[in-house]
């Protein structure tokens, strides 16, 4: 008995379940410029967590939303102690968040982690008023690009269905950096 080819749908299937239902929560960082990883829900907490962890000279990050309230078991208040230790071991953090000209509850959540932030150092910058800036985006060593739905809030980082992807791309990364400073003016 000779078996033929083997269809394309199992051998995505077989993929799918040799990775575990796990893989999507393992902390990825790419090895090599150009490589992209898929971030669904949880794994990005946990990259963020480990770019953080390994940054040397700089991190930049632009949310809508960095909620650190409710105390307890909280992922985005855990991110705020990572950003300070990374700020108290030289390297360079600035965060821009969302100001907004209608919502105090945002703007409460903000200032709440912009508070807590610059008291450990970090450079805390808000957006215009009359703009909003709806963007999720983090450059880590002018390399390392995470882009996607992922706000800074339990409920994004633990709970909620949430896809971004993480790029080892530097040019993309001068692109991005570039897209903050606009939002700065």
């Amino acid at each position: 008995m000779t078996a033929g080819p083997i269809p394309l749908a199992v051998i995505l299937l077989f993929c799918l379940l040799a990775t575990g239902p796990n893989a999507q929560a393992k902390a990825k960082v790419p090895g090599q410029p150009g490589a992209v990883h898929a971030l669904a829900d949880a794994a990005y907490h946990d990259t963020l967590t480990t770019l953080i962890n390994n940054a040397t000279q700089r991190i930049d990050l632009a949310m809508f939303l960095f909620k650190t309230t409710p105390a307890g078991d909280n992922r985005p208040a855990a991110l705020v102690r990572t950003l300070v230790a990374a700020r108290q071991r030289g390297v360079e953090v600035r965060v821009i968040l969302e100001y907004s000209s209608h919502d105090p509850t945002l703007n409460q959540a903000n200032q709440e982690t912009a508070q807590a932030l610059r008291k450990g150092g970090v450079a805390v910058f808000f957006d215009s008023p009359g703009r909003t800036s709806h963007a999720k985006l983090a450059v880590i060593d002018r390399r390392y690009c995470l882009v996607g739905s992922h706000n800074l809030t339990q409920s994004a980082l633990k709970h909620n269905h949430e896809f971004s992807l993480l790029l080892d791309n530097p040019p993309l990364a001068e692109e991005i950096l570039a897209y903050m400073e606009t939002i700065l003016q």
